[in-house]
């Protein structure tokens, strides 16, 4: 499917901020800079539809075109219809499924010599003994190997949230600021659909071993250093540093809020002649600093002008 095909999909079929996102993401001409801008937008209409006006015009889908699709609702996809499969018996469960199946507190004796040597063949493996004690811990320390490596598996996001959750605990206090509590929304988030999603992992894990799983994804992945720089300052002396660029937003959009009807529609004209002229920078700049500067000002003009338009609605 082209790329031009998934825009048209994901406006008919999605418009979430997660899909476009992932859409983006998957372009060969997208800009790092509004990536990474993205990651820092809440998941409202009119952020959502800032992102798809970037991916419309970025796989030459103009926005005329784009707007006619925005007035249709939303509908699901259609799938494929289902092929009839002949059940040649129950799927073969994984090492890590019996693993963590395995309950070692009703299990019996002849049942754990029997899994651990199972074990033992297929990691090739052996246990400090044969005493039942020794081919428990063996079979432990194979179920927390295994819980390792599914942390590899842990969507970015979700090792971001955990890490965040475990090192900054006030973000699940009543009086948190809401400004932190948004910058972190989409990783919180993720983290709790993960979790969701993997409802078998983590109901069969004991409390210490989500805690293995943890510790094996919280190194080095917060990837926005500034919302760190927010939120740690924040744990150390209760107040807000207030330099992330989403303070900076609240900021416009207060401004934005307090013009009158007639302001606006001068601010909107002045906004489209900025993303027209910073646009035309971009595509003739050589320089690829500028070139990204210029791309900076048109996602920066390009919110603040869809902000507008849902303001002068009100008006």
């Amino acid at each position: 499917m082209s790329n031009k095909q998934k825009v048209l999909d994901y406006i008919k079929h999605d418009r979430t901020l997660t899909g476009a996102r992932n859409i983006y993401n998957s372009l060969p001409n997208k800009s790092l800079s509004f990536l990474a801008s993205i990651n820092r937008l809440r998941a409202t209409e009119a952020n959502i539809k800032q992102v798809t006006y970037q991916l419309c015009k970025a796989v030459g889908i103009p926005e005329r075109q784009m707007l006619a699709l925005w007035q249709n609702k939303v509908t699901p996809a259609k799938t494929k219809k289902e092929t009839k499969v002949v059940n040649l018996g129950p799927k073969e469960e994984s090492l890590t499924d019996k693993l963590l199946a395995f309950d070692a507190e009703k299990a019996e004796w002849p049942e754990i010599k029997s899994f651990a040597a199972d074990v033992s063949e297929e990691t090739e493996r052996k246990a400090d003994g044969r005493t039942k004690e020794a081919l428990l811990s063996f079979i432990q320390q194979e179920r927390e190997t295994a819980i390792a490596e599914l942390a590899k598996e842990v969507p970015p996001q979700v090792k971001q949230s955990i890490k965040i959750r475990e090192q900054f605990p006030f973000l699940r206090q009543k009086d948190c600021p809401e400004v932190l509590k948004l910058l972190v929304n989409d990783l919180i988030t993720a983290y709790e659909n993960y979790k969701a999603g993997r409802e078998k992992l983590f109901d069969s894990m004991k409390q210490e071993e989500e805690a293995i799983l943890a510790a094996d994804i919280v190194d080095n992945f917060i990837e926005n250093k500034q919302a760190f720089a927010e939120l740690e300052h924040y744990a150390e002396t209760g107040q807000l540093l207030g330099e992330h660029p989403i303070f900076e937003e609240r900021k416009i959009k207060e401004d934005l809020e307090a013009l009158s009807g007639e302001e606006l529609s001068k601010k909107y004209n002045a906004l489209r002649k900025n993303i027209s002229t910073n646009g035309k920078k971009a595509e003739e700049a050589e320089d690829a600093e500028k070139k990204a500067e210029y791309e900076a000002a048109v996602e920066n003009y390009t919110w603040q002008l869809e902000y507008v338009k849902e303001l002068l609605k009100k008006k």
